[in-house]
């Protein structure tokens, strides 16, 4: 499939004009995918009691490795660390973006004598409410489990689970005849959610290849965030009503083409969309040490709108937060030349759901600073005062994505909420 590239005109007042649609391949020089992926480990043979850790890198030499499942003997783990029970071999490989790597060989060798306990959990990184299962094994690969006493933050419980009841970070030891565990902090923080910044346009035919993988990602999820960000001109060939001009993002991120989809801003969900719903679905798992609480009242044409922040007592690190305004039940014909959606050449009244229609910070976000600090709730406080724009169609169907990025420009975390609606960290 051709990728067909971008071309600017420039003129006193701005006119984008594009070529044509891009379909995100790679037959041009546009390359979005990922075709090996390799995969290495800290060690291949190890005393029982040690610990194995793997990492991933694409071919593009990035590390996917949290992105990546791992396997040993094909049955899946959590994490990127093995810590074996039982002396023998184990063949461990990995899977990234429906790719998986070659195999390496693992030894442990076995060890006669107990010198040492280890503790594990079945999960590091909890959302409030889950329940992290633990594990004691002696280096010699025995499971004393069901003999053994746990403490968090030096108090021991019952049993060896637990289940927090606030948000924070937890140590956990275990104890065993006359033996100590190593030490496991369990985080418990909001939920991870994603953002998907879908840069479309009404009159590009190869766009309604996202616009369907996003309702697969949708059908799957809860935790997923949409920004439609839809370029055009008032007229003509690219007529798109809705056009947001937003040429310095689509700079900061090396724009090609149409559709591109980035993941939480700075990744590129790899073509075919629909058919690497997983890859979105990877950044929507576990906990997140960053969350986001939106409220929000509309007076007329003036929106009000306050933007809790909440880092779990972490210090800042030159995060910014971005605040869009999004309209759904936008009805435009939308121009297909995908095989979706019955593959028609134009898809009669499309519904544009959250399509970009403001934003009040800057586009990159407005810095979080210290003084924005409540010190009782141990929250970071942002207000935004906005006059909505005229173009807006229905106030009715207006709602918010809030969400904070890395001074490198990527998202943290995302949150979202109807305009009206008091959403609560998660």
């Amino acid at each position: 499939m051709k990728n067909i590239r971008l071309t600017h005109i420039l003129a006193v007042t701005f006119v984008l004009l594009l070529t044509s649609c891009s379909s995100s391949s790679s037959s041009d020089g546009f390359e979005t995918g990922t075709d090996t992926i390799q995969l290495s480990s800290s060690a291949t043979t190890i005393d029982l009691g040690g610990t194995f850790t793997f990492t991933v890198k694409d071919d593009h030499n990035s590390d996917v490795t949290s992105q990546a499942v791992f396997y040993i003997d094909n049955n899946a783990i959590s994490g990127n660390t093995f810590t074996p029970n039982a002396a023998g071999t184990y063949t461990v490989s990995a899977k990234y973006a429906n790719i998986t790597s070659q195999s390496i060989l693992l030894t442990v060798n076995e060890t006669a004598t107990l010198s040492s306990i280890i503790l594990s959990s079945n999960k590091n990184e909890l959302i409030l409410g889950e329940t992290a299962t633990l594990s004691v094994f002696g280096n010699e690969g025995t499971d004393f489990t069901s003999s053994a006493t746990f403490y968090v933050n030096g108090t021991q419980i019952p049993g060896n689970s637990y289940t927090p009841s606030a948000r924070g970070t937890d140590v956990v030891t275990a104890t065993y005849d006359t033996f100590t565990s190593n030490e496991l902090t369990l985080v418990t923080g909001f939920t991870q959610k994603v953002l998907i910044e879908d840069y479309t346009g009404a009159w590009c035919g190869w766009c309604p290849r996202v616009a369907y993988g996003i309702e697969q990602v949708e059908n799957q999820t809860n935790n997923v965030v949409i920004a439609a960000i839809h370029r055009g001109n008032s007229s003509g060939d690219y007529y798109d009503p809705y056009n947001y001009p937003a040429e310095s993002l689509e700079s900061f991120i090396n724009l090609q083409g149409y559709p591109t989809a980035k993941i939480n801003r700075l990744t590129t969900w790899n073509y075919p969309e629909p058919d690497n719903v997983s890859q979105v679905l990877g950044y929507a798992n576990g906990a997140n040490t960053t969350g986001l609480a939106v409220s929000s009242t509309l007076t007329g044409t003036t929106l009000d709108i306050t933007v809790k922040i909440n880092f779990l007592g972490n210090a800042l690190n030159g995060e910014k937060l971005v605040v869009y305004i999004l309209e759904n039940g936008l009805v435009l014909n939308q121009t297909n030349y995908t095989q979706y959606y019955g593959g028609v050449s134009v898809i009669q009244n499309f519904v544009h759901n959250n399509v970009l229609r403001q934003v009040p910070t800057d586009i990159f976000g407005d810095a979080i600073t210290a003084a924005e600090l409540d010190a009782t709730t141990n929250n970071y406080v942002k207000s935004f005062n906005t006059t909505l724009t005229t173009n807006i169609e229905n106030t009715a169907n207006l709602s918010l994505a809030v969400f904070v990025v890395s001074s490198s420009g990527n998202v943290i975390n995302v949150q979202s909420a109807a305009v009206g609606e008091n959403k609560d960290f998660d």
